[in-house]
């Protein structure tokens, strides 16, 4: 009889104050994801920031062309477009082409390590050579037999292969089809072969 009191009382008490108790929980809550979040906050900014160090390179590095005797066939165009001959098509050119009668040496415009040497149907012989200030040059439409091998290292102006034609851009004949990464992206080489360098 006590027990049934008891029970009734205590579900009469919550029926009675359930709001406010729902309420009250609810408050508990939101102060505490308040507090927690305060403590985080203000936690991260009592620790002093590491002053990061600046990447500076005093290196200066200038290109020597690939090719003795220049002679630009397609400029670099990043921000407009060039008709490409073999496809008719108009098109960014992210690359600089040299004109040269097939089996023209080609040197290599920086010291560096040979990262790749492939055989392509379409662009011919390519290689990848690794640079300081994390730039690579890369070398297409070169003839079948590379003078370099991966892991190689060269120096600026040492001779890597022979001009030929590709597929990709037969309808332009033998030229050498120059590419220049900064930090895996690529860029005009242009500023790279002024007298001052970059």
């Amino acid at each position: 009889m006590k027990s049934n009191n008891i029970l009734k009382r205590l579900k009469h008490f919550f029926k009675r104050n359930a709001y406010a108790m729902a309420v009250s929980v609810c408050v508990i809550l939101v102060l505490t994801m308040i507090s927690i979040t305060a403590l985080t906050y203000y936690g991260d900014q009592g620790e002093e920031e590491k002053p990061s160090e600046p990447v500076t390179s005093t290196e200066v590095i200038t290109f020597v062309s690939p090719i003795e005797g220049k002679e630009f066939s397609k400029g670099y165009a990043e921000d407009h477009l060039l008709e490409d001959k073999t496809s008719g098509f108009w098109q960014t050119h992210q690359a600089l082409d040299y004109k040269a009668p097939e089996g023209t040496k080609v040197r290599a415009v920086y010291e560096g390590t040979v990262e790749n040497v492939e055989h392509s149907m379409m662009d011919g012989t390519i290689i990848t050579i690794k640079h300081s200030n994390n730039l690579k040059t890369v070398y297409k439409c070169l003839g079948e037999e590379a003078l370099v091998s991966k892991g190689d290292t060269v120096k600026t102006g040492q001779e890597i292969g022979t001009v030929s034609s590709n597929l990709t851009e037969k309808a332009d004949g033998p030229h050498l089809h120059f590419e220049l990464y900064e930090k895996d992206k690529l860029v005009d080489p242009t500023a790279y072969f002024d007298q001052g360098g970059k």
